[in-house]
């Protein structure tokens, strides 16, 4: 009996019944307290702690969201760590403490409220004048669901890139000294790199923004087809819907609005909110599938 070549023993076929039926989960909504009391537990070794969510999502690498991994960067006073990794870039929120970072040949310091994006698959060190903690995020699990390595001549392309603190807050006080209708989800200030500033993005796949609301006021409920990640900064009295949900602010914490989800956020507290946020709206603005709808 003739066996068959091994590309063609390989093939595998499939009829669908109903159209567009892909077996794979949703994206849940997801609190990461449990890793934020990991990273600022004072016996908290310097490095990575990750927001991984892939056994919900049924991804076998470590992945926030589809495309997103997020992580909280520990390090200690005087220490210092690298890393590189599979990305096509990465942005950076600087949650507490000093320090500065080398990426590409080049260095720059930064503080809490700092943010800055760096290329991937570059080498980075990180070095804490004083006990520092940050959030990273990339778009590490959507290069390994491509089976793709970072393609060092576009991705050298975004240069290491700092957003001090001070000029995003001179950037917001003019965002809410505007009068008029609000014609954006929320008042913010997107955070772009050279290379993706055309595009209004800070990466090819990531908008990184600081996003604000005023003491007592509610943001209108809108959805978007890209996932959110969102990072409370100043979030005391300060909660989200989601899809019909309750979720309560938590400090330094980050959570997860699901693709689609109808979500709106609502300050009750004394103070301005304010947040970092990561989304994976470039690959979507590619894909031309925005699909951004205010829904009250």
């Amino acid at each position: 009996m003739a066996t068959l070549d091994p590309a063609r023993a390989r093939a595998r076929f499939y009829a669908p019944e109903v159209a567009f039926d892909r077996p794979v989960p949703k994206v849940p909504a997801a609190v990461f307290w449990a890793e934020r009391q990991r990273a600022f537990a004072p016996d908290a070794p310097t490095g990575f702690v990750p927001l991984d969510q892939s056994a919900a999502l049924g991804s076998p690498w470590p992945a926030t969201t589809p495309t997103l991994l997020a992580r909280y960067i520990v390090v200690h006073a005087g220490d210092h760590f690298a890393h590189r990794l599979a990305s096509s870039g990465e942005v950076y929120y600087v949650i507490r403490g000093s320090g500065d970072t080398r990426c590409k040949d080049e260095g720059f310091t930064w503080a809490a409220g700092d943010a800055f994006c760096l290329p991937g698959g570059e080498r980075v060190e990180h070095r804490a004048r004083d006990a520092a903690i940050l959030m990273q995020v990339t778009n590490e699990p959507e290069l390994s669901y491509l089976r793709a390595e970072p393609d060092m001549g576009l991705a050298a392309a975004i240069q290491p890139t700092l957003f001090p603190a001070e000029e995003i807050g001179t950037y917001l006080r003019n965002v809410h000294g505007r009068n008029g209708e609000q014609l954006a989800a929320g008042k913010s200030v997107v955070l772009l790199s050279g290379m993706m500033e055309e595009r209004r993005l800070t990466t090819p796949t990531i908008l990184a923004a600081i996003n604000t609301l005023e003491a007592g006021a509610d943001q209108r409920p809108h959805k978007h087809s890209s996932v959110a990640l969102t990072l409370s900064i100043m979030g005391e009295g300060v909660y989200s819907q989601v899809d019909g949900q309750k979720v309560d602010w938590l400090p330094d914490t980050m959570f997860v609005t699901p693709p689609g989800a109808v979500h709106s956020h609502h300050n009750r507290g004394a103070d301005m909110m304010r947040s970092f946020v990561a989304q994976d709206t470039g690959l979507h603005t590619q894909l031309r599938t925005t699909n951004f709808s205010w829904t009250d």
